[in-house]
């Protein structure tokens, strides 16, 4: 039986969470999978588990930080102590941080995620807290060879590192849910929080720019934030109203209705490491890349591991250039058509789950021996 540690899980949307729902679907086709996850909305969270019950088993603690990490706990010690758990999974270093010492004790292998952000380093203590976390695991999954490097920036002692990439699924048993959508060509996308290292001022601007050339440009913003007013007042600023539409959080449904009427994934991401907020790899390229959908992405973090610079997509060093990269996507539809046909090749060879499952298996054989 695999055991998976999240404080990360559906029904709540992100990428973490999206990543750890598609590691417990695809490990739950041949194995036995508990998940125990924290709980975020009870209505929400109880339909999803159900929605999954045939592939794997979810068990939510909520209430109080305290009371949920120890009810955890000792959820996690009585299935060790009356189930055969050959590995735990856990979704990062936080997640292992208060059962580590009984995890030790019982000798079970441990393997944990690592995505990018909690790596940031805040002061002394929180260093201290990684290093003697992920220095008592088996292997420390890395979401790419960016977030490798920042772990090895925290210690090189750590010769433990392999590196998965996030994989991505195909959205063919999804039945798309129609949402009303003013009409325009050409259709951008940024599908991602609404946070600012996200990068959808420097679209805006963009679109400002190229709207007298292209009148008819759209650009759909899917996603909710904190950033989200902000965004909205700048819309009405640059008078853009009439090309930029706010969708907000999306189902799969609706995300698979959105990509379809998409032409071209843009999410320029700026660094934010100051701030805590890093890319460590970026998910929604790869959504994208499914579709054929080529990408515009920043040189920053793992982003040019997930979009591969003139082949699947543009990858800017420079944010001045952003408009003249989407003006380029636009006029060239041949290049536009033979990035999104190497970005699907790539997603669908390369990164699709059925084969990235098959390489956390693999770990999991390894460290079982």
């Amino acid at each position: 039986m695999i055991l998976i540690l999240t404080q990360c899980f559906p029904s709540r949307i992100g990428g973490i969470e999206n990543l750890m729902f598609n590691l417990c679907y695809y490990l739950g086709k041949n194995n036995k999978v508990i998940v125990l996850a924290d709980q975020h909305d009870l209505i929400k969270d109880t339909i999803f588990d159900n929605k999954f019950k045939n592939n794997f088993l979810v068990r939510r603690f909520g209430g109080i930080k305290y009371f949920r990490k120890r009810n955890k706990v000792r959820e996690l010690e009585k299935i060790i102590n009356l189930q055969n758990v050959k590995v735990i999974i856990s979704d990062s270093w936080k997640s292992l941080e208060i059962p580590i010492k009984k995890l030790q004790i019982k000798r079970l292998p441990l393997i944990s995620l690592v995505h990018g952000n909690e790596l940031i380093i805040k002061n002394e203590n929180h260093q201290k807290r990684i290093i003697n976390i992920l220095k008592n695991v088996d292997k420390i999954v890395a979401n790419s060879e960016y977030t490798k490097n920042l772990l090895l920036k925290i210690s090189k002692e750590f010769s433990n590192i392999e590196i998965i990439y996030p994989g991505v699924s195909s959205f063919e048993n999804i039945e798309e849910e129609e949402l009303k959508l003013s009409e325009g060509q050409p259709t951008l996308l940024t599908l991602a929080r609404l946070e600012k290292r996200k990068g959808h001022k420097y679209i805006l601007h963009a679109i400002s720019k190229l709207k007298d050339q292209y009148p008819n440009i759209r650009y759909i913003i899917a996603g909710d934030g904190e950033e989200k007013n902000n965004l909205k007042s700048l819309v009405n600023t640059l008078n853009i109203f009439e090309n930029v539409i706010f969708i907000g959080s999306v189902s799969d449904a609706q995300k698979k209705y959105i990509l379809n009427k998409t032409d071209l994934m843009i999410m320029p991401t700026i660094d934010e490491t100051n701030k805590l907020s890093i890319e460590g790899f970026g998910i929604a390229y790869i959504e994208a890349a499914l579709f054929g959908i080529p990408s515009i992405a920043s040189n920053i973090g793992g982003t040019k591991e997930a979009v591969i610079h003139n082949e699947t997509g543009i990858v800017l060093d420079d944010l001045n250039n952003l408009e003249n990269s989407i003006r380029e996507l636009i006029v060239n539809k041949d290049k536009r058509k033979l990035y999104g046909h190497n970005a699907k090749r790539r997603a669908l060879e390369e990164l699709h789950w059925e084969k990235q499952v098959q390489k956390y298996i693999n770990l999991i054989s390894k460290v079982i021996k």
